[in-house]
Parts: structure tokens; C-alpha cells; sequence
């Protein structure tokens, strides 16, 4: 179980630094150095991959990925602009 646990936060992690590499992420004022958020990213998310195989089947470990991914993808701009909201509010 920890080395499931253990990929699946490999693959948030990946899918956070793969946000910080686009221009339009909203968690720093500008994106730094997106060529090695982007790789960090990508890094991530095939490590995550590679201890979720060794876990599970393997549509079981791409479908966990790419849920952890599109979560993260999905919560992380919210969050950040609700921050910024209520940073500029007060």
C-alpha cells in the first residue's frame, strides 16, 4: 500500500510542477524556469507511472494517473485564483 501511496503522490507532484512550466499558472507572479518544471514534471508523472505499475495492472495504474493528474489540473487553478480573490479582497 505505501508503494501505491508513494506513486500516487509522485504523480500530484508531477502534475503540480507540470502547471508551474505553463504561462498562464497563477501560483507565482511569473513562471521560473518552465523548461525545468516542465521535465521535473514530466519526470514525475513517469515515476508515479512506473511505482503504480509495480502496484497494480497496468490500465489500473494509467487510469490512477491520469485521475490524480486531471485533479490536480483541475483543483490547482481554483485555488489559486480563490487565494488571489480574497488576498486583493482584504
Amino acid at each position: 500500500m505505501l508503494l501505491a501511496w508513494t506513486g500516487v503522490l509522485m504523480t500530484a507532484a508531477g502534475a503540480l510542477a507540470l502547471y508551474l512550466a505553463t504561462p498562464h499558472q497563477q501560483i507565482t507572479a511569473e513562471p521560473r524556469a518552465p523548461q525545468v518544471w516542465g521535465w521535473a514534471g514530466a519526470g514525475g508523472l513517469v515515476i508515479g507511472l512506473v511505482l503504480l505499475l509495480n502496484w497494480a495492472g497496468p490500465a489500473t495504474a494509467v487510469f490512477i494517473v491520469l485521475t490524480v493528474a486531471m485533479l490536480v489540473w483541475s483543483t490547482v487553478p481554483l485555488v489559486a485564483a480563490w487565494i488571489r480573490y480574497r488576498g486583493e479582497k482584504n
